[in-house]
This record gives C-alpha cells, structure tokens and sequence, in this order.
C-alpha cells in the first residue's frame, strides 16, 4: 500500500472515530401554549432549515459532515478544473494539472466549511427555536 493511501486511510478512520453519534440539539421548553406535536414538528422543523442554511446534517457525526464537505466540494473543484483545462481523453492518461488543482482547492474548501459547522449550527437552531417562542433549557458549550 503507498504511503498516499495509507495516510488517507488513517485520516479517514481518526474522522470517523472522533464523532460518531449526530449532534443532539439542546432540550427547549414551550414559552407559549405549543402542544407537544407543534413543539417536536418546530424541532424538526428548525432542524432542516438551519441545516440548509448552515450546510450541516445534525443527523450524521461531526466527522460525517467534515468527510462529506470533503467529498463533495473536492468532486466539484476537481470537475470545473478539469473542464478549464480539459479532462483526460482515456482512463490511461494522466490527470490534467487543472484536475489536480481543482480537487485540491474542492478539498480545502470542503475542510474551511467544516471548521466552524456544529457550532454554527446549533447558534442558528437556537435563535430559530426562540423565535418561534420556545426557551433553551441549556445552551451547547459549542455556542459560548
């Protein structure tokens, strides 16, 4: 096994095992007179809005949605790069610079967006539930 695929093995597997359980929002209580069903459908709610917004799955670890920014942004860079400078005539030919630069700068892209996502998840989910007239119980230390 080359030492490039070796290292990425090991980065994926220390990803993997630094977060394996989905972020759990804080407990809220009702500030108004919401019914249970209305408060678990603005949890969900909030959950998926803020996740759009924030490009964070609360459903799926930390590293999940560190690996999966990776994946994603480095197959997007790596395919406008490669369409700039022409993507590879066969599967024997050698990648094209822009290919490489494209995954690469994807990639980086991918672990910038990553850095900051929990937290900035859980910031946005809190301000979406007090909006919609709930109190946090306790805050997640990720927002202090």
């Amino acid at each position: 096994m080359t030492p490039g695929r070796l290292a990425g093995l090991a980065l994926a597997a220390a990803l993997t095992a630094s977060g394996c359980g989905s972020t759990t929002v804080p407990d809220t209580v009702a500030a108004r007179e919401q019914t249970a069903t209305q408060h678990r459908l603005d949890i969900a709610d909030c959950k998926a809005e803020v996740g759009y917004r924030t490009n964070y799955n609360a459903d799926v670890s930390p590293a999940g949605n560190v690996l999966r920014n990776l994946f994603t942004l480095g197959i997007a860079g790596a395919s406008v790069g490669g369409l700039i400078t022409g993507l590879p005539a066969s599967t024997d030919s050698a990648a094209t610079e822009g290919l490489i630069a494209g995954a690469g700068a994807g990639g980086i892209a991918g672990g910038a967006v990553s850095v900051h996502g929990r937290s900035r998840f859980e910031r946005e989910w809190v301000a979406c539930m007090e909006s919609r007239g709930y109190t946090i119980v306790a805050t997640p230390e990720a927002i202090h």
